[in-house]
């Protein structure tokens, strides 16, 4: 359980350094889950559990001075859990949310108290022209973070297991079924946040008319994203040729100054 407590804090360092890495996306739960399952020695789980933890946290994003649910404790301790007690993969999300909101505090408690000293001392080198002092302060904080966060979710995983599989267990049956309807409704609420960034008049059609080839047209998605490939071919090959053509300028002239062979 020690060894893998260890492994644990090297998952969560990892999906801690996302940030500092350059968002490199280390810290998603489809990936976070994979490495979990590597570690504990069950892949499939924990790619089963990322997918399920991604559909959770698919439209959550930092917008100004808010930040969302840490979801590298979520999922870090979620599948952990699931896959240390072989529960199902709604005792993950069960798990996964109420960890991630209590972590996020701690978070905010870091960026609200050692950062700002932190970074009025990387101020004071900075006018003093000593990039070192800057650099050191910069990577300083960025170890700090993730040093006790990680530890946080390590120690939770070695030292909850038990307590939480009986607070598991203590749950009523009828909110189980709640959580499982629960997650039929999850990735409907993240893919709602994600049309709503994305979507607008223009491509709203484009949307509807992929779900009424899924729903009506029975296609799966790999079908869908062939006809959306072709209908994008199409629009960008073939609109605006006829225009120049009733203007008196050869169709073909189109394809001649393009320099794109296909």
């Amino acid at each position: 359980m020690l060894v893998q407590s260890l492994l644990i804090f090297l998952v969560a360092a990892i999906g801690y350094s996302n940030s500092a890495l350059g968002s490199s996306l280390l810290s998603r739960p489809l990936v976070l889950s994979a490495f979990v399952g590597l570690v504990l020695g069950d892949l499939e789980t924990g790619i089963k559990v990322g997918a399920t933890l991604e559909l959770v946290w698919l439209g959550a994003m930092a917008i100004g001075a808010s930040n969302p649910p840490d979801m590298t404790s979520g999922t870090v301790i979620g599948c952990g859990y699931v896959i240390a007690t072989g529960s199902d993969i709604a005792s993950a999300v069960a798990l996964a949310v109420p960890v991630s909101m209590l972590m996020s505090m701690v978070w905010n408690f870091l960026m609200a108290v050692p950062g700002p000293m932190m970074s009025e001392k990387a101020d004071e080198y900075a006018a003093q022209g000593n990039r070192k002092g800057m650099e050191l302060m910069t990577l300083g904080f960025c170890l700090l973070q993730i040093v006790i966060l990680s530890a946080l979710c390590a120690a939770g995983f070695y030292a909850g297991t038990t307590a939480v599989q009986g607070i598991i267990d203590s749950i009523p049956e009828f909110v189980n079924t709640g959580l499982n309807y629960a997650m039929g409704l999850i990735p409907a609420i993240g893919f709602a946040m994600l049309v709503r960034m994305i979507v607008d008049k223009k491509t709203a059609c484009f949307l509807f008319l992929g779900f009424l080839l899924v729903a009506y047209g029975n296609m799966n998605l790999i079908g869908v994203a062939a006809a959306g490939a072709v209908i994008a071919a199409v629009l960008v090959l073939n609109v605006g040729s006829g225009s120049k053509a009733a203007a008196g300028e050869p169709a073909l002239a189109v394809a001649d100054d393009d320099d794109n062979e296909f």
